[in-house]
């Protein structure tokens, strides 16, 4: 590698160095706690996946280029040149993890592995190394903002099948799925696809709230990717949009990485403060229940039902009891996970690893927890609010034969409303 490619790396971890990364990678005692508390390294015993391991390779580049002793001796104190091996191995490891950071909950000094990462993402992305399928995936979304006339037409005309639908379930012909509405109180951002749209369309207009749907999805793969500026233009699309409807809240769909982009991280990236609140639908669905403007019947879910914390949403984002409130409303027999909330084992399905085939070998291994969880309570129907994680254990019912049904909690709620539609069972 050329002199002066090693230099923009290392400049990669000077512009990124501050008292939080510094104080990472002085403190790590190497008592290797994180490694019974990494679902990857549990599920796969590669040495690769040991959180400290991953923290390891980010602090030889420091300790080469930020540490005198490892500036003059690098063999003794462990400092290496990021060159193509150190690379290669920096990609495997970072890329593979889910940022779940249950890691950092079993520290001793509460170590954030993840943020670690996101150094080494910027480095790899600076070495033309970023993974080609989240930056192809999060280009698109860019472009889609850029151009956003391409596309409304065709996004409307689709918004309009699903009212029919939501007229149908509901009953009431007048039910809207409205666009563009200024002055509304919600602008919801959901994902691509009318599984995301329609039951919360449901909720909202049993509700009697005053909403709006954004034309843009929620799911930010600049995030996943390590990009920053890439992240924020993807969240700017629907950000902007609210600004731009004078809303007083913008709610995110059932998606964990969504919520936290948009709640915590955004704020940052733009340097703004955003002028109305930011909730995730579940704790607007928990409200509505709350506060009689939805009506559920309590009892309507079948069978032992358990819920799945998110680490987005959960651990990460600090929403616990919300989505409990609503499975529990709903449910006869609730049988919740062991352990659970800040515990709560990854399912091995974040961090857009899902949309990276390379880790799909590991990535199934890794959800050895999450089964041997599942498979404790007894429950049939598990409750996760997160698209990838869904999709991650829909694989690991197939693979391990599970008798599972995993299902969206909009959906359950949904279904436990007493509608005059005749489809209500299927939103």
């Amino acid at each position: 590698m050329e002199t002066q490619q090693l230099t923009t790396l290392a400049g990669v971890i000077d512009k990124k160095m501050n008292r939080q990364l510094k104080q990472y990678i002085d403190i790590c005692a190497r008592c290797a706690i994180c490694k019974d508390a990494c679902h990857q390294y549990v599920g796969t015993g590669d040495f690769k996946y040991l959180p400290a391991r991953r923290a390891e390779l980010i602090r030889q580049i420091y300790k080469k280029y930020f540490d005198k002793a490892g500036r003059f001796v690098p063999a003794l104190y462990e400092a290496r040149d990021p060159d193509e091996n150190l690379l290669e191995e920096l990609y495997e490891s970072t890329y593979a993890c889910t940022a779940c950071r249950r890691c950092m909950y079993f520290c001793p000094f509460s170590i954030d592995t993840a943020w670690i990462l996101s150094v080494a993402k910027a480095m790899l992305i600076a070495a033309g190394m970023g993974n080609e399928m989240l930056s192809q995936l999060a280009d698109a979304a860019i472009m889609k903002g850029d151009q956003p006339e391409l596309f409304r037409d065709v996004l409307v005309s689709g918004f309009k099948d699903i009212e029919a639908e939501v007229r149908e379930i509901t009953g009431d012909p007048s039910a809207e799925i409205p666009v563009d509405k200024e002055g509304a109180d919600i602008l919801y951002v959901g994902l691509a696809g009318a599984h995301s749209i329609r039951p919360a369309a449901v909720i909202f207009h049993e509700a009697g709230a005053s909403w709006t749907l954004s034309l843009f999805e929620s799911a930010n793969y600049g995030f996943f990717l390590g990009d920053a500026e890439k992240a924020r233009k993807i969240a700017d699309r629907y950000m902007d949009e609210a600004l731009r409807l004078g809303v007083k809240e913008v709610v995110i769909t059932e998606c964990g990485h969504a919520y936290r982009v948009a709640k915590i991280f955004h704020e940052a990236w733009s340097g703004k403060k955003h002028p109305f609140r930011v909730r995730h639908i579940l704790e607007v669905i928990d409200e509505y229940i709350t506060d009689g403007r939805i009506t559920v019947d309590p009892g309507s879910v079948k069978g032992a039902i358990t819920y799945h914390d998110p680490c987005q949403i959960g651990r990460n984002g600090g929403l616990f009891e919300e989505p409990r409130r609503i499975v529990r409303a709903l449910a006869a027999d609730f049988r919740d996970l062991t352990p659970n909330r800040e515990q709560q084992w990854c399912c091995g399905g974040g961090g857009g690893i899902v949309a990276m085939s390379e880790f799909d070998e590991d990535r199934i291994k890794s959800g050895a927890k999450k089964v041997e969880q599942i498979r404790a309570t007894g429950a049939t129907i598990i409750a996760a609010p997160c698209e990838n994680c869904r999709l991650q254990l829909e694989q690991l019912r197939d693979h391990h034969e599970l008798d599972l049904h995993i299902t969206p909690i909009m959906d359950l709620v949904v279904e436990a409303m007493p509608l005059a539609g005749t489809k209500a069972a299927q939103a």
